[in-house]
């Protein structure tokens, strides 16, 4: 696994458990976090300007748009991918 990666799904991790979402780390990657209706449109907001300043890259909202981002893992990788 990549460092930047593994960098953030460690920041997405942390962000979930500041808000009380605990996700065992073996269902981590393939949690849909929009399915289990976990975060609101505020908190999603939320979560893309954290990965903004934390990693400082633009995040553009259509990514969210793409049904299999809401999944974990594979949001993560679009994140990466942006970098």
């Amino acid at each position: 696994m990549s460092t930047q990666r593994e960098a953030v799904l460690v920041l997405l991790k942390e962000f979930f458990e500041a808000r009380a979402v605990v996700v065992s780390e073996a269902d981590f990657e393939s949690f849909d976090f929009i399915a289990a209706g976990v975060l609101d449109s505020f908190e999603v907001l939320s979560m893309i300007m954290h990965i903004e300043a934390h990693l400082g890259l633009s995040v553009p909202p259509e990514l969210l748009l793409e049904p299999r981002n809401a999944q974990v893992g594979c949001f993560v990788d679009a994140i990466v991918a942006l970098a």
